[in-house]
């Protein structure tokens, strides 16, 4: 078995929940992130998929049972069909700009428990990563 990590995932056209519907943005992902491991699958000379980690930011606008849902549906007709997929959340981490305290984004209150400022830069949780893919090696 070999593994293969960090792959960072985006929407092709970087798109947001915006205008399109909600699944139809999850589908996109998920055939977006199958094209990936399937990239992984044929570099690597691998004879199967076993697992696909991915972690999914609470700000990424991404719904992850909406995912599991497209990616299960498209995996189907995929060669990786027995795939396990399994997803991370993700907290929405922010530092204040004034203080630098690090802290972790509850009830949308972007403001510093520390110092009270409302200027910070986000950390994590805006992303969904493809973190690894778990292959059968020959």
């Amino acid at each position: 078995m070999r593994l293969w990590s960090r792959f960072a995932l985006s929407c092709q056209n970087g798109c947001r929940r915006g205008n399109l519907s909600v699944t139809m943005h999850e589908y996109s992902l998920a055939r977006a992130l199958l094209n990936q491991v399937e990239q992984v699958f044929r570099r690597e000379e691998a004879v199967g998929v076993r697992r696909v980690d991915v972690t999914i930011g609470q700000f990424s606008g991404v719904d992850p049972d909406l995912l599991r849902m497209a990616f299960e549906d498209l995996n189907q007709q995929s060669p990786f069909a027995a795939v396990e997929l399994l997803i991370e959340k993700v907290d929405l981490e922010v530092r204040c700009d004034r203080c630098s305290t690090e802290f972790q984004v509850e009830q949308f209150r972007f403001v510093c428990p520390n110092c009270e400022c409302g200027s910070v830069k986000v950390l994590r949780g805006e992303d969904m990563i493809l973190e690894r893919v778990v292959l059968e090696a020959i």
